[in-house]
């Protein structure tokens, strides 16, 4: 009898362990990469996915220590997704959920966790164990984040439901939705980002129809939504991907890492907010102001192509800037003419555009005195 609680390595379907797995994922070649003798292949990682504050009534841990769960006395004890939750007031708690993770991380060379915490509470011993019980997973998280420091540790709790300063104490990133239609997580991501960095909200690309929503999105519109996260990624299976949208998967990774750095960095700029705008918008711009990237979206496709003009902001006015690799505009002119994309991909198309500062005082070739704004077909 195992189950979720009894933290120890499932012979039946891992006959060499645990750690042998991660050896043999460590050793796999990132595609893409060691294309020459000066760029060697990078390797995959390997990270795990727990649950560590649950426990199944099925399992050694529960039968050795009921006492160990949060409960209200005789009252029967509320099971949801066949869990019920250790009481992390109890420091004989905090010790076995840091000596269990302690273990696995010392014996298995994992450089990611993501912590979930799937659950809802609905029983305390007492109101006050609401406080000591967050005081007691604040110690957990300390430990073991001392212990690891070079593991990347990913909060989650429902989707962003511990997304809050003090997991940031700990955790550097945090799981923004388990909404991850593409739509809704515009929606989503501007909302996160009035109080966190774009670097802290994690977003991935997943199957349509969505799983919450049924919603059928392009994937070129679902990556570039994810892309204004600081971790991004794909929840895809595939064998099912459509061969169209397979073939777009290296050109979307190549600018995903392209745009990683200056999301992870830069300021972030609302241009127009998803609330407010068929056109929602958002820019970055790197910290020495060298470089931006700017996101525009077109939710709904009208038959009056009236596309506003993105007035962008953040730049200097005196410096001279390119967009995608062409023309000389100064920033004054981006700031108050602002440029105009001409969206013809329908419903739920997106473009990504970059700017990079060519001269500090605004000399150079171009429309730098233009003020009228920039329609080319960005």
């Amino acid at each position: 009898m195992v189950g979720l609680g009894d933290w120890q390595v499932n012979t039946t379907r891992f006959p060499n362990g645990l750690g042998s797995l991660a050896e043999k994922v460590l050793q796999l070649d990132v595609a893409a990469t060691g294309k020459d003798a000066t760029n060697p292949p990078k390797k995959l990682q390997f990270g795990l996915w727990v649950e560590p504050e649950m426990v199944n009534p099925k399992s050694v841990l529960y039968t050795e220590h009921p006492d160990w769960v949060l409960h209200a006395g005789d009252y029967p004890r509320t099971e949801c997704r066949q869990q019920l939750i250790l009481n992390l007031a109890l420091p004989e708690v905090q010790d076995f959920i840091i000596d269990s993770l302690t273990k696995i991380l010392t014996e298995i060379p994992a450089t990611y966790i993501k912590w979930d915490h799937n659950r809802g509470t609905h029983e305390s011993p007492s109101p006050s164990n609401h406080h000591a019980y967050s005081i007691g997973i604040y110690r957990v998280f300390k430990e073991l984040t001392t212990r690891f420091p070079d593991v990347l540790w990913n909060g989650c709790a429902s989707g962003g439901g511990r997304f809050d300063p003090a997991m940031l104490q700990y955790f550097p990133q945090v799981w923004t939705s388990d909404n991850t239609d593409a739509l809704d997580r515009i929606h989503i991501q501007f909302g996160t980002s009035l109080v966190y960095p774009a670097s802290t909200m994690g977003a991935h690309v997943s199957k349509v129809p969505n799983e919450i929503n049924k919603r059928t999105t392009p994937l070129r519109f679902r990556a570039h939504v994810a892309m204004m996260a600081g971790a991004f990624g794909f929840e895809l299976n595939p064998p099912v991907i459509p061969a169209d949208e397979k073939s777009q998967i290296p050109e979307l990774v190549t600018l995903a890492e392209k745009v990683n750095p200056i999301v992870i960095r830069g300021d972030m700029w609302r241009l127009n907010l998803p609330s407010e705008s068929n056109y929602p918008a958002v820019m970055y711009i790197s910290q020495d102001g060298s470089q931006a990237v700017l996101f525009a979206f077109q939710i709904r496709a009208t038959s009056v192509h009236n596309y506003p003009y993105l007035r962008l902001q953040g730049l200097s006015p005196s410096a001279t800037y390119m967009i995608d690799g062409r023309g000389a505009y100064t920033g004054a002119t981006l700031m108050n003419g602002g440029i105009q994309h001409r969206f013809d991909g329908g419903d739920y198309d997106s473009k990504v555009i970059f700017l990079e500062r060519v001269f500090l005082d605004g000399i150079g070739n171009g429309n730098g005195g233009n003020r009228n704004g920039i329609s080319n077909g960005i």
